[in-house]
């Protein structure tokens, strides 16, 4: 037995992908200021030199997108910490960032998140089994803009052994480039198992700033996955419906993987998509909406259906504390999400719609996660599991206590162990006087401790190489080796 979900029929996933194909035909997409534009004008796209709207002919969307791969390897430490996407492998996770505020578990106070945050939840993150893919979840707004960027990159990279996504753009190209050989030894074998990978947003509806797009060329030219984010707002800066803002998210997506692939042919790109509606009573953005969890379910039928891996934001809440809220929307979105079987799910750990991270709510996630990943996995139906030999043995009214199976299957995992969630007696559970919160508050500090009790993640000649390229301070260097 196994879950089997189907969102949109093929004709609808047909509809979709072929109106978001007529749109960049006939409206065009903005890509103002990008060198690639030239390229594109060479490969039959009409493009406004004044305006830098390109209006993109079917047929070049289209061999464009049979360049993108379906299937690559997004590289860890080791090959052992490295993530799939394919077709037949089962959906990942991984952190959303660059969230400006953190609520401090500690003191409960939400205030600017730090370097030091950045560190904490990396090494969080890096102890908890059901994540898979690392990424830039917190911007140090304690550190000068002028060094933030490359003390972000040496603070994930010290701190994980898996993949790292950098969610911001960067600016300094050539840093970005060394870090890759550091890593991989030299740019081709880094080009065979990527260890990062970057993030280049629409800026909706239809455009993307150019120098941005540049930027992820020269990088994707040198093998790093892109994943190519669409956040339209139904209702604001997407049409209201779900239909439309997914066939703008499908177009914008579209739009910058042409010019990806004509600049840099064969790029490793992820579709991903994490739209939100416009609450129109509260005028806020809203992505822990059940509608937010519709379009990326449909979003992933549709990325799917014309060969892409994709992204959404499974686990999102617009809960501002770790209260009823943060869990109801958390576990329905995460399930919708996942039943729709993307590549890449987000939003562990974030609050207040990805505004805040808290830290004990990535110890939930870690639990809401290994759930949903229950729920979407086989159930063997078989003479074995049926047991129909085992409920003769034990006749009526008997118990399985004593059967060896029992004993065997629940050593082997056929049932999910919970770390956070409370299975106690009434009695028992007042008397301990804990709730589930708490349990989670416990677990960060307990996996803080062992995640520093652990050796360098690099060797020391990685070490001393990255710092002096991300101009590393002495603390920073001193905490990486374990000093």
């Amino acid at each position: 037995m196994m879950a089997s979900t189907t969102w949109l029929s093929a004709q609808e996933k047909s509809q979709i992908a072929d109106t978001a194909l007529d749109l960049l035909a006939e409206t065009g997409m903005r890509f103002t200021g990008s060198e690639v534009l030239p390229l594109l004008a060479e490969h039959g796209a009409a493009v406004d030199g004044d305006t830098g709207v390109v209006r993109l002919p079917r047929d070049l969307v289209e061999r464009s997108l049979a360049r993108c791969p379906r299937s690559f390897v997004m590289g860890g430490a080791t090959p052992a910490d490295d993530v799939l996407l394919a077709e037949d492998e089962p959906f990942h996770f991984v952190p959303s960032g660059c969230v400006a505020k953190t609520l401090d578990f500690r003191t409960g106070v939400r205030r600017p998140s730090t370097l030091q945050d950045l560190r904490e939840c990396t090494a969080l993150l890096d102890e908890l089994p059901q994540l898979d893919v690392m990424a830039t979840q917190v911007s140090a707004t304690d550190v000068p803009l002028d060094r933030r960027e490359l003390m972000e990159y040496f603070t994930l990279l010290t701190e994980t052994r898996r993949h790292v996504t950098f969610i911001d753009c960067p600016h300094e190209i050539d840093a970005v480039l060394r870090i890759c050989e550091v890593l991989a030894g030299d740019l081709e074998r880094f080009r065979a198992r990527p260890r990062i990978s970057t993030v280049v947003t629409a800026a909706s509806p239809l455009q993307v700033d150019g120098a941005t797009l540049d930027v992820h060329v020269a990088l994707a030219r040198h093998g790093v996955p892109v994943k190519v984010y669409s956040m339209a707002i139904a209702g604001a800066t997407a049409p209201v419906t779900p239909a439309g803002t997914v066939v703008q998210g499908v177009a914008e997506f579209l739009g910058v993987a042409t010019a990806l692939q004509i600049a840099a042919p064969g790029a490793r790109l992820v579709f991903a998509f994490g739209s939100g509606i416009l609450d129109m009573r509260r005028t806020t953005f809203s992505l822990g909406c059940v509608e937010s969890a519709l379009m990326a379910a449909m979003a992933t039928e549709v990325g799917h259906f014309l060969g892409v891996p994709t992204m959404n934001p499974g686990l999102s809440t617009d809960g501002k504390h770790p209260g009823v809220q943060c869990g109801y929307e958390k576990a329905l979105k995460v399930s919708g999400v996942c039943a729709a079987d993307p590549d890449l799910v987000s939003g562990w750990g974030l609050i207040d719609s990805h505004n805040t991270m808290y830290l004990p709510q990535s110890v939930v996630d870690n639990e809401i996660a290994a759930m949903v990943r229950r729920l979407r996995a086989p159930v063997e139906v078989s003479t074995e599991t049926m047991a129909a030999a085992s409920i003769a043995r034990v006749g009526p009214g008997g118990g399985f206590l004593g059967e060896k199976e029992t004993a065997r299957r629940v050593r082997a995992g056929e049932h999910l162990s919970p770390s956070v969630s409370d299975r106690l007696s009434y009695e028992k559970w007042a008397q301990g006087g804990t709730t589930e919160l708490d349990t989670a508050r416990a677990e960060v500090e307990r996996l803080l401790a062992a995640h520093a009790a652990g050796g360098p993640q690099l060797s020391a000649g990685q070490l001393d190489e990255l710092a002096a390229i991300c101009r590393a301070d002495e603390e920073s260097l001193r905490r990486a080796r374990r000093e």
